[in-house]
């Protein structure tokens, strides 16, 4: 009676640690795109895929990981003034609100102007600044990339 209730135990452990989804991230590539493969860099920067949008990205240099994303977003609170600038620097991406709030206060406790968005998925964005040039941004992102190095220019679609 102890063999079989070993072994079913045994049985559910493997199908559940052979039934974990892999963790390797996958990027889309958008149809028509002419792409070469190239070898893998060794940093760890990794690019968000890209979504189609009517507007073009300024070019950065090719040793620069592009760092732009577009989404539809809604403010959740603070000054709507930021609906005026075109890029918005992205500084924290959260499931949830209250952790997106903990960032935003520390940044203003700092002197930001954070605010908080979120998308269209549910996402929080904390914004630490907004630029009307993405050069600007890009600029900015370079500056604070000790601190945030997973830093992004969010585009309002």
């Amino acid at each position: 009676m102890k063999s079989i209730r070993l072994t079913i135990l045994l049985a559910t452990v493997i199908l559940a640690a052979s039934s974990c989804k892999t963790k390797q991230k996958i990027t889309e590539i958008p149809a028509g795109a002419n792409i070469e493969a190239a070898a893998p860099k060794t940093s760890a920067v990794t690019t968000p895929a890209p979504s189609v949008s009517t507007y073009s990205t300024p070019k950065v240099e090719a040793n620069e990981a592009e760092v732009t994303r577009n989404e539809n977003f809604t403010y959740v609170d603070g000054e709507k003034d930021a609906l005026k600038s075109k890029y918005h620097v992205v500084v924290g991406s959260f499931g949830k609100q209250t952790n997106a709030k903990g960032l935003q206060s520390t940044l203003v406790s700092e002197g930001n102007k954070a605010l908080i968005v979120i998308n269209e998925k549910g996402m929080y964005r904390v914004l630490i600044s907004s630029f009307n040039d993405y050069s600007q941004a890009h600029v900015y992102i370079k500056q604070i990339s000790n601190r945030f190095p997973d830093a992004w220019v969010l585009v309002q679609r």
